[in-house]
């Protein structure tokens, strides 16, 4: 291997990533059970006390800091050998001299979040979501609250999410390409804490926990359609992932929340998330229940294949005319 030696990499493997992160990063994480932990900076990255890691965002697992390094951080292989040896203070190559810490980089003031401007018309992000068979109920109802509109990048349009606080106000989002352009990200400078939700019309105990907008959005056009009740007698929350820091925030901003319906994907994350929700709740007095999505991946799938099997059902004009005949 060019630039390492096999005994340079022998030696880098030695240090599993739970010494890793006691030595590098000791503020970092924090634990989820007996012998169990939670990074911090990456959610979705679960490790023990073995060493074993698991970051469910991409499917990687490892034992070793040096994979860590590879498969999360993005380091390449030769950097992250030398690095681990570093820490470890030995198995320097001779033929390399090692580069002298750098002094820290101060941080950079935290970036001001802003809702990026609105076009003249949301026609596009719009067509998009009714394309996905979103109900045009729920887009008027997200419309008029201003949670969702339809901003442009380049020329290719964007549909926008807001994420609120408990007083309404826009601390957060995420934007979605509506074009043949993909395109998802987070708007600068906002927070995961702020989620995207849809908040009931009147008082409700019931919260439907979601894992994007568009799942939420779909969970609400599934009720309309299947004519389940009010679909606007309960709270609709995305968490912008799998991560729960939104959903604890949401219920201290509606305390009056009792019941928690996860309707997390149908994947392994979504599947993994729910357990640790419904762990990480217990003993709060609240009720919670696992609400999978019964067709498809997530939500959207089963509105889209709901919608399908429904228009297949339903009568034609012509085909009502010929009965009448």
């Amino acid at each position: 291997m060019p630039g390492v030696t096999e005994r340079e990499i022998a030696q880098a493997k030695q240090m599993n990533l739970y010494q890793y992160m006691q030595l590098c990063e000791p503020d970092n994480f924090k634990p989820e059970g007996p012998g169990q932990f939670r990074h911090k900076g990456h959610s979705s990255l679960s490790f023990a006390e073995n060493g074993t890691w698991t970051y469910f965002k991409t499917h990687a697992t490892g034992r070793t800091a040096v994979d860590y390094l590879i498969k999360v951080e993005g380091v390449p292989f030769v950097e992250a050998v030398r690095q681990i040896n570093r820490i470890q203070g030995g198995c320097i190559p001779s033929f390399q001299s090692v580069q002298a810490p750098t002094p820290p980089v101060q941080p950079k003031p935290p970036r001001e979040f802003r809702l990026p401007q609105p076009d003249p018309n949301s026609y596009a992000a719009t067509a998009y979501l009714r394309k996905r068979c979103i109900h045009p109920n729920v887009l008027s109802l997200c419309k008029q609250k201003g949670i969702f509109y339809q901003t442009s990048i380049k020329n290719h349009p964007n549909c926008v999410f807001v994420g609120r606080d408990g007083e309404g106000q826009a601390k957060g989002g995420s934007l979605r390409g509506c074009s043949k352009v993909q395109f998802r990200r987070d708007i600068p400078g906002g927070k995961k804490i702020y989620p995207f939700y849809i908040e009931a019309a009147a008082e409700t105990d019931t919260v439907e926990v979601y894992e994007a907008p568009i799942d939420a959005m779909s969970g609400a056009s599934l009720r309309i359609l299947q004519h389940d009740g009010n679909w606007h007698s309960v709270h609709y929350l995305a968490l912008g992932g799998t991560g729960y820091a939104a959903l604890d925030a949401y219920l201290t901003y509606f305390p009056n929340i009792q019941r928690v319906v996860l309707c997390l994907d149908n994947d392994e994350a979504g599947r993994t998330r729910t357990k640790e929700i419904t762990k990480h709740l217990a003993g709060s007095g609240k009720t919670v229940q696992d609400r999978a999505p019964p067709l498809g991946k997530d939500y959207n799938d089963t509105l889209v294949q709901f919608t399908q099997e429904f228009r297949q059902r339903c009568m034609t004009l012509d085909d009502i005319l010929e009965e009448s005949r």
